[in-house]
């Protein structure tokens, strides 16, 4: 097992998730589902972990997706993850590289999505009530003649 440069005070800080031996570390890439010009990395790893008393625990698979990534792991590494269960395989944005003391993150661009769809729905929304407020203008305006216009205004020749 990889010798932990962690300090107590940052193993108390850690203490949601899972830590354990990185095993089986495996990367692949597929084409986005957002955009099919970009290909994403998918890191895939169990975690190995032990009791109190050094009995072997289920394994814990992990899945980290990203355009690409701050920060590295190895089989043989200790790490401390957290995140959201999917399909049995606990999904990660980040997690702590205990072994090199770093922080991994994938990095995507998902907020920028977001923020693009959010800036295109209020403009399509703008469009939508310029429209609907000039058409609801035409269609009441009133029509005919003006009360104070009177025939005798037109001068025959």
């Amino acid at each position: 097992m990889a010798e932990s440069r962690v300090t107590a005070a940052e193993r108390r800080r850690l203490t949601q998730g899972f830590t354990g031996t990185v095993r089986d570390f495996q990367v692949r890439r597929e084409r986005s589902v957002v955009s099919g010009d970009n290909e994403i990395e998918i890191w895939h790893f169990r975690i190995e972990r032990h009791d109190d008393r050094g009995n072997r625990m289920d394994p814990v698979p992990v899945e980290m997706r990203g355009l690409t990534f701050s920060g590295s792991v190895s089989n043989g590494d200790e790490v401390h993850v957290s995140g959201r269960w999917r399909n049995g395989t606990l999904r990660v944005e980040e997690f702590t590289n205990l072994t090199t003391r770093a922080q991994v993150k994938g990095k995507s661009y998902g907020r920028l999505h977001k923020v693009a769809l959010v800036i295109a729905v209020i403009l399509m929304l703008a469009i939508a009530a310029f429209i609907v407020s000039n058409w609801i203008a035409i269609w009441t305006a009133p029509t005919g003649e003006p009360d104070d216009w009177l025939p005798t205004d037109w001068r025959t020749p």
